[in-house]
């Protein structure tokens, strides 16, 4: 034997050589998850959205001209009735402004009921030819301008009451302060924005979806919201569907509303869960595969199992499917079967064997 001892050595050392020498190359393979592909024609799948709810109305209420905020008579989540005065800006100005009209219509008045009176005289002596045509001519003149003034001033009034009254920030619905935007003593610019009011009903859920995923929505065999606090399900419908695509995104906001609320039954704004469309397959056959299948080199890949070797594969993935599954539209077939688990720790032509026989199928 190679590793005799022909010399004196301490006893752990002897022990290590020795099991060095005895110790064979044992050829390790790795155990795999398999998922067979097979067509899934005609077959459900689910896609999952995370969404929030959100309420059926928000308004960003702001006063229609510029000034100081006076006041916030509400904080953020308290509930406001329609018609309650919100908040207030510094309105001395308009109130000085009002008097000055006040004091035009009330003089304006007097003129043009004067000017009235004064016509009636001279049309009665002009009737009885005892007034000059010129005379009576002069007071029709007299009692047009004063009635011309008098209604410029009347629409002065009615606009300065109106500018008064837009020093307030009145509740257009019942609802809730969803946030102060700016605080007490803020000077605002005309339309800036000062509240945030959200509606009574909150019963709207909203997603961001691909193009493709608006044609699976608009068909689907079912809607549901899983509400991530209670983890109960309620079936939803379809609310609208935005046209146009969010610019940054490129995806197109979706709103559903729920269908079948059970009375006394209330949410939050904010309250966050998942949307699950349910959808039928239609003949189109579409292979789904779990995420952790995938990994990147050089593009997206799978490793197939083929003959006890793990056979780098490359593949086009789709768009996700559910919260861990995602379509491939390239490079897989009905009988490949793609390992599933632990595919960090392979190498390609690596051998491999079926972990106690067992295969996923979708």
């Amino acid at each position: 034997i190679s590793c005799m001892l022909r010399s004196p050595i301490p006893t752990f050392l002897i022990i290590f050589i020795f099991t060095a020498c005895k110790k064979d190359t044992v050829e390790v393979i790795r155990a795999v998850k398999i998922q067979e592909i097979n067509s899934m024609q005609d077959e459900n799948f689910n896609i999952d959205f995370p969404a929030e709810i959100s309420p059926t109305q928000k308004t960003v209420l702001a006063f229609k001209y510029a000034g100081k905020i006076k006041s916030i008579n509400f904080e953020s989540g308290d509930f406001v009735k329609k018609g309650q005065v919100i908040a207030t800006m510094d309105d001395k100005d308009y109130k000085v402004n009002l008097e000055a009209f006040s004091k035009k219509y009330e003089a304006a008045k007097a003129v043009a009921q004067n000017a009235e009176i004064q016509f009636a005289r001279a049309e009665k002596l002009y009737k009885g030819e005892a007034l000059a045509k010129k005379d009576y001519d002069n007071a029709l003149m007299q009692k047009n301008v004063a009635i011309s003034t008098f209604k410029e001033a009347s629409a002065g009034l009615e606009n300065a009451r109106n500018t008064l009254n837009d020093t307030k920030i009145i509740a257009p619905y019942d609802g809730y302060i969803d946030k102060k935007i700016v605080e007490v003593g803020t000077v605002v610019p005309e339309g800036g924005p000062v509240i945030s009011f959200i509606s009574n009903e909150i019963t709207d859920i909203s997603v961001n979806a691909s193009l493709k995923d608006i044609e699976y929505i608009k068909n689907a065999n079912g809607i549901i919201f899983k509400d991530n606090l209670s983890e109960k399900t309620y079936p939803l419908k379809v609310k609208s569907v935005v046209q146009n695509p969010d610019p940054i995104n490129l995806t197109y906001p979706v709103t559903f509303t729920f269908s079948n609320l059970s009375e006394g039954e209330k949410f939050l704004s904010g309250q966050t869960g998942t949307v699950t469309i349910s959808v039928k397959n239609n003949g189109n056959q579409e292979i789904l595969i779990p995420l952790n299948a995938v990994f990147e080199d050089n593009g997206s890949n799978v490793y197939l199992f083929k003959n006890g070797i793990a056979v780098k594969t490359p593949i086009k993935i789709g768009e996700l499917r559910e919260t861990d599954k995602i379509s491939v539209v390239k490079g897989l077939k009905s009988g490949d079967k793609v390992i599933v688990a632990g595919v960090s720790k392979l190498a390609d032509g690596e051998k491999v064997r079926l972990l106690g026989g067992n295969k996923w199928k979708l």
